[in-house]
């Protein structure tokens, strides 16, 4: 409560002049009388400007009209409204109420003229927090002070970015209290109804997870806050501190709740089946209540608030085509909607003709929506039980139907069990001789390709072992001609007796030692047998690489070294290096479990590729194999790289799958690496390929020490 003091004689004057007025408004209250409407008794003053104090209206001689209505509508504008009335009491009760039943005013100021000359002002709406009112109701409650018999001038003073209305209402304390006792009764009735609604319906979304029914949960929910919000009640209980919500909420949750409803009977009646255009519409509408929104966030109220009530209208209007037009193509959903639907829209209709002055201010018009959106909630969660019903029973009916089908193929398979069982036995007979077939052609296959990498093998044994063969039997011609001279000298020397010239034989033996060279004979014979101990070495030497590459006794794991695994395997692929250099960086290594035979087969396997990986490269630089071994934690290390044409990525992830190659037809099985594989895993080893194309490929096999 504010005051101030002016002059008397200055105020007794201005008094003067302003209630000696043609246009004076005095409203008469006597014990009689029971609360009533004065809008109708009252002087209203609109200030363009909005830039007028009180001090102005009261020394300003300014234009007050009259109001004809009982609830003065005064529209969506940015004037400041000025409202003058007088009261003269004729009660026993020196205490009235002026009670303003319009809860979404911004601003509201009271101003009372007092004898002593001082001007009481109480200021309230949705711009100052709610405990500022004198009065805990949503409704503005004000106390006018006037004594028996006598008359106070009142001025109220309204703005609002919303639609101005001025249900003023003067009566007696108990009525007035018992009045929006009663209604906040009401309203906690709607807002039971409201939550059970929700909560509900909230709970049988949480167990069906039905689109219509988030949709409808979130509709309610908004509606009951809409509603509030309209009555004052989210000031009172929400945010009674918050009054930048308290102007905006009206706008915002009025757009909100028309984009879920809008959403919701989109998918309850399925509007774009039905109606694809319509649909079309409503997305429209829905992104004009954003714009809406975003006006109204802005501080664009009064333009927002203007376009909200056009769309609104149109909304309701195009949401009742649609409804009857679904309806008429047979939609039962859409009777239960277009009937929960006109229960609003007649709420609605009479909520704006209340606005618009054509119906009268009264508690049926001020509550005929709450009832409306409740009565609607009710409906349509009616209809949406009837939609789980009619799911239920098309359900039923279906599961009917299967179990008469099932019925049916159970009568057929019975009849039909004996012959599928001939059948059945028929084909497990066909399929165990397939099987075997399959068994054999993969063991045909595996020996294809052994007996090709022994074919390959064998061809490089008996070259590498012809020549030491060539080269010892070359030498016994020239070794029986030496070993003849050496038995003529003998001969020589045997002829020697006691009955003889000694000296006349020496010398024919000399004689003879000269005439077949002895000197140079005892050196060709050094020189022979050398050769022949040579060419017999190297033989020995391919005959044990062979023996130690096959290790055909050897059918268990044992120790075993694989240098000299490897080092056999290049003695017998030496003659298909040709031109390519062999680099060996072999490291002491421990001896290892392992199947030695399967481990040269792997060896020769992924040599015998880089070869030719390297003839298929058509650079003429000099090209190299190279194979090293070491030891890392607890595994032996071999790493063979070449310097062919390398492997593309596709190439890589199949080049271990069974028949496949990337030879010519009619070259090679495609077993090779796939048996390779099955080396590795027999040791539990691993395989790592590094290869990019046209810069050769390196492969890196790790075997552990122990696969015991």
């Amino acid at each position: 409560m504010k005051s101030f003091n002016l002059v008397l004689f200055f105020f007794s004057l201005l008094i003067a002049q302003n209630l000696c007025a043609s246009d004076k408004a005095v409203i008469t209250f006597s014990d009689n009388s029971n609360s009533f409407y004065i809008g109708n008794q009252v002087l209203i003053y609109q200030d363009s400007s909005c830039q007028k104090t009180f001090k102005d209206i009261l020394t300003g001689n300014l234009p007050f009209k009259k109001n004809t209505q009982e609830v003065p509508n005064l529209g969506i504008t940015e004037m400041t409204h000025w409202v003058k009335f007088s009261v003269h009491n004729k009660s026993n009760s020196e205490k009235l109420l002026l009670e303003y039943s319009y809860p979404i005013i911004d601003e509201i100021e009271l101003y009372s003229l007092e004898e002593n000359g001082e001007v009481n002002i109480e200021k309230v709406g949705e711009k100052y927090r709610f405990k500022s009112r004198s009065y805990s109701y949503p409704n503005y409650i004000f106390d006018l002070d006037i004594q028996k018999n006598t008359e106070k001038t009142f001025f109220i003073k309204i703005r609002s970015n919303e639609q101005i209305m001025l249900p003023l209402k003067i009566g007696k304390p108990n009525e007035v209290i018992s009045s929006n006792s009663t209604g906040s009764i009401l309203f906690g009735l709607y807002a039971g109804i409201i939550m059970v609604m929700f909560l509900y319906n909230l709970f049988i979304f949480i167990s069906i997870k039905d689109k219509s029914y988030f949709y409808y949960v979130l509709h309610t929910i908004i509606v009951g806050l809409t509603q509030a919000s309209f009555l004052g009640y989210t000031s009172q209980y929400l945010w009674p501190e918050n009054t930048w919500l308290a102007e905006k909420s009206t706008t915002i949750l009025t757009c909100l709740v028309s984009i879920v409803g809008i959403e919701f009977m989109r998918s309850f009646i399925n509007v774009k089946k039905h109606t694809p255009v319509l649909n079309k519409i409503f997305y429209a509408f829905t992104v004009s209540y954003f714009i809406i929104i975003t006006l109204n966030l802005l501080n664009y109220d009064i333009f927002a608030y203007k376009i909200m009530q056009t769309v609104q209208s149109l909304v309701s209007i195009i949401i009742l085509i649609t409804s009857i037009t679904i309806v008429r193509k047979g939609s039962r959903a859409a009777k239960f909607y277009l009937f929960a639907w006109s229960v609003l829209f007649i709420g609605i209709l009479i909520f704006f003709l209340k606005d618009f002055g054509i119906l009268p201010y009264n508690n049926i018009t001020v509550y005929t929506m709450p009832i409306g959106s409740a009565v609607e909630v009710i409906l349509l969660s009616f209809a949406l039980a009837d939609r789980i019903n009619i799911m239920r029973a098309e359900k039923e009916k279906s599961q009917q139907k299967t179990l008469e089908v099932l019925q049916e193929n159970e009568k057929i398979i019975r009849e039909q069990n004996i012959i599928l069982e001939q059948k059945v036995e028929e084909r497990t007979t066909e399929l165990n001789q397939t099987l075997s077939n399959l068994k054999d052609t993969q063991a045909q296959l595996v020996d294809a390709e052994k007996m090709s990498s022994l074919g390959q093998l064998t061809a490089g044994i008996a070259h590498e072992i012809n020549n030491p063969i060539n080269f010892v039997s070359s030498n016994i011609p020239p070794l029986r001609q030496d070993i003849n001279d050496l038995n003529t000298i003998l001969s020589k020397y045997e002829e020697i007796d006691s009955s003889s010239s000694v000296d006349e034989k020496l010398k024919e033996v000399n004689q003879l030692k000269q005439k077949l060279d002895y000197e140079y004979l005892k050196t060709e014979l050094k020189s022979i047998v050398n050769g022949i101990e040579d060419g017999a070495k190297r033989t020995a030497q391919i005959v044990s690489g062979l023996k130690n590459f096959s290790r055909l006794d050897e059918v268990d794991l044992q120790k075993a070294d694989v240098n000299e695994g490897i080092n056999s395997t290049l003695v017998l692929i030496k003659n298909k290096l040709g031109n390519i250099k062999l680099t060996k960086d072999l490291a002491k290594l421990p001896l290892i479990e392992c199947y030695p035979s399967k481990l040269n087969q792997l060896f020769m396997n992924i040599i015998d590729n880089a070869i030719q990986a390297i003839e298929a490269k058509s650079s003429t630089e000099e090209n190299e194999i190279k194979v090293s071994t070491y030891a890392e934690n607890d595994n032996i290390v071999i790493a063979i790289k070449d310097s062919g044409i390398g492997m593309n990525q596709e190439t890589k992830e199949k080049i271990f799958e069974p028949f496949f190659t990337t030879k010519p037809v009619g070259e090679g099985t495609g077993l090779g690496m796939s048996i390779a594989y099955s080396i590795i895993n027999v040791h539990n080893a691993t395989i790592e390929i590094n290869s990019k194309e046209n810069e050769g490929t390196e492969i890196i096999i790790k075997i552990p020490f122990n696969n015991g």
